[in-house]
């Protein structure tokens, strides 16, 4: 990759506390989910609060004396541990015992990361992502080839669409679900014709990634199994090591990642763009503002990352450089997005926006809010609760945040797990996305000796 303003890989000596801190969040949400496929259960929504607890005290107490004394090497086995567990519960998947099998040889392969492979490492951990695609795939075609789920029917029937000439935004989905089902707010089904009044509920970014696999397969999860595996890639290669490898193996094995491909939620698009965002802050700036783009345009919450951007930055010119980057990030995201708001633009609004607040509340999901609201009924104010921690969380991690990219990972961390914990929708695939953030985090920690330093965003 040379020429390309790229940092030379290296091998990662030290990993402190922190990295460790921000794998143990990653792993207490991935335990959370499994609990009831990231449906509302006692101990998940336990172990989503411990989970908040450790991230909130590893950015607090960062760089502390303690941390830095902690043992790489006892580190390292923390994470294999965690990683064997996932490899188990993903193994016990209610699949034939073929498939199983595969499970348990793609978790042999990743396991291997804990080796010293030196060269052999990254192609190692390419045969696992191979292999990873191809059992991954085979599961969700076996255990649901066409699931009765709405957000498989969103982007299925607005590829199609698309394709036809169609405005994927004013579209006309059926309704899925029996009237006494409460998964929609009032207004959105037409009793009279059984269908809902809204279009996609994504960016279109996420569609134009899903489209290739509808061409060429006819189902977008095979989009959804590529964009894991390229994400798991990224954060294999931005600093190939010991460290790096088992994070890695372990965002890809998360104990939910077949159960999130099955339901095609669009987290696995995010986690892509997140991991090019993260990439690019690491090993090519140049790229940053673009990739920063990416992510804003694939789905409604990546907004919560805009005033976290800042981390990013340093120098005394932060504010030109901040005001520089969200620009060339937003015209980006506008390109994408602009012709499909000027298609229909009430129809783009309808779906992309006011669809999201209409939402019920579900009691259901893996929320604080569903214990608030058997505890305070009829306080209207329960359902602003995500948005006013919002504010606290953000500015605490603003406040005690390193400025790096690990920093910046670790606080969107955070302010996401605060936002989805206490939130009326709070399912399996807004938690996997908490995932992402806190292994990139444990793996961007910029702790071992800095090779030569790349050129500035602006």
């Amino acid at each position: 990759m040379g020429g390309c303003g790229v940092r030379a890989p290296y091998d990662q000596s030290h990993t402190p506390m922190t990295a460790f801190g921000m794998a143990a969040v990653a792993w207490l949400v991935g335990l959370a989910i499994y609990q009831q496929d990231g449906f509302y259960s006692r101990p998940g929504l336990l172990l989503v609060t411990a989970a908040i607890a450790v991230c909130g005290g590893t950015i607090f107490f960062r760089r502390q004396t303690f941390a830095e004394r902690a043992r790489p090497r006892l580190m390292i086995i923390g994470l294999t541990g965690a990683l064997l567990v996932q490899v188990l519960l993903l193994t016990a998947v209610p699949v034939p015992p073929l498939a199983k099998l595969a499970i348990g040889l793609v978790g042999a392969m990743a396991l291997l990361q804990v080796l010293d492979l030196k060269r052999w490492r990254l192609r190692i951990f390419a045969l696992t992502l191979a292999a990873f695609v191809v059992v991954a795939s085979a599961v969700f075609l076996a255990v649901a080839s066409h699931p009765q789920i709405d957000v498989f029917m969103f982007q299925q029937v607005s590829a199609n669409g698309l394709l036809h000439g169609a405005n994927p935004y004013a579209i006309r989905f059926p309704n899925l679900y029996r009237a006494s089902t409460p998964v929609y707010g009032p207004g959105v089904v037409d009793a009279a014709t059984n269908t809902l009044t809204f279009g996609l509920p994504y960016p279109p970014l996420s569609l134009l990634l899903v489209l290739p696999a509808y061409v060429l397969a006819g189902d977008c999860r095979f989009a959804d199994v590529v964009a894991i595996a390229l994400a798991a890639g990224l954060v294999a290669a931005v600093r190939p090591g010991r460290w790096n490898g088992l994070v890695a193996a372990s965002f890809l094995l998360t104990p939910e990642v077949f159960y999130l491909v099955e339901g095609s939620w669009t987290e696995a698009l995010m986690a892509l763009t997140f991991s090019f965002v993260m990439f690019s802050a690491l090993r090519w700036k140049a790229a940053l503002p673009w990739a920063l783009g990416l992510f804003f345009a694939t789905k409604q919450t990546s907004v919560l990352a805009v005033p976290l951007v800042w981390i990013l930055l340093d120098g005394p010119d932060r504010l030109r450089q901040y005001a520089v980057l969200m620009t060339k990030a937003a015209l980006l995201a506008l390109a994408l997005t602009g012709p499909f708001f000027l298609w229909n633009p009430s129809a783009f609004w309808r779906s992309v926006v006011v669809y999201q607040f209409i939402q019920p509340q579900r009691l259901d999901a893996l929320s604080h809010l569903v214990w608030m609201h058997y505890r305070l009924p009829g306080y209207d104010i329960v359902r602003w609760t995500p948005f006013a921690l919002l504010v606290p969380a953000t500015a605490f991690a603003l406040w005690r945040t390193e400025r790096s990219p690990a920093g910046f990972a670790a606080a969107l961390t955070l302010v996401n797990l605060v936002f989805v914990a206490f939130n009326k929708q709070a399912f399996c695939n807004y938690y996997y996305f908490v995932i992402a953030t806190a292994l990139w985090a444990a793996a961007a920690d910029d702790s071992p000796p800095a090779p030569a330093p790349i050129r500035n965003v602006a």
